[in-house]
């Protein structure tokens, strides 16, 4: 339960920082800036618009909202898809036009030797933040709508959830199961 709470009380302030990450982490560890800035310059605020949504649909949840914590399912897609971002972050090799070879965090702390690793790993954790933004924005979607259905009905119709089963049931027609009996009515 408490890590359920400490994703639900982060999920704001990683909206701004993961982002970020994506843009300006590497400078901090002497990575210089190159293509892959030009298209982060992109991305980042694509993967913001995606992090702001998805922490906006759980905190609109009156569940999750009262509990102060996050589903189970929801703590495990936003661990992953923060995960994959801060190692995107970290293995991501910027190139450079220049004769000097790109770099990235990981190439930095491990040696030039890791740039092979850092490429493969930055490509794969692309992948994921893809896919896990994608299942998390639905998996969401489809909490929030579940848990808000009930107040929709009542306020389209003005029936409680369970007064409208009753109407819509008493209003189908019955099943005619021979004909005279389909004739009697």
């Amino acid at each position: 339960m408490w890590y359920r709470r400490a994703v639900f009380n982060t999920q704001f302030a990683a909206t701004i920082i993961l982002p970020l990450w994506l843009l300006i982490g590497r400078v901090f560890f002497g990575v210089i800036l190159g293509w892959h800035y030009a298209i982060g310059l992109f991305l980042a605020p694509l993967l913001f618009v995606f992090l702001a949504v998805v922490a906006t649909l759980t905190w609109a949840r009156k569940r999750t909202r009262r509990s102060g914590a996050v589903s189970h399912t929801d703590a495990v897609l936003l661990s992953f898809w923060y995960f994959a971002i801060l190692c995107y972050g970290f293995f991501v090799v910027d190139s450079v036009h220049s004769e000097e070879p790109g770099t990235s965090i990981a190439t930095k702390v491990f040696g030039q030797q890791f740039r092979d690793a850092s490429f493969t790993i930055a490509d794969i954790s692309g992948g994921v933040i893809i896919v896990i933004a994608l299942t998390t924005f639905w998996v969401v979607l489809v909490e929030y709508l579940i848990e808000t259905r009930p107040q929709v009905v009542k306020s389209l119709t003005g029936l409680e959830d369970s007064e409208l089963g009753r109407v819509v049931g008493d209003a189908e027609l019955p099943a005619t199961d021979s004909p005279a009996r389909a004739a009697s009515t």
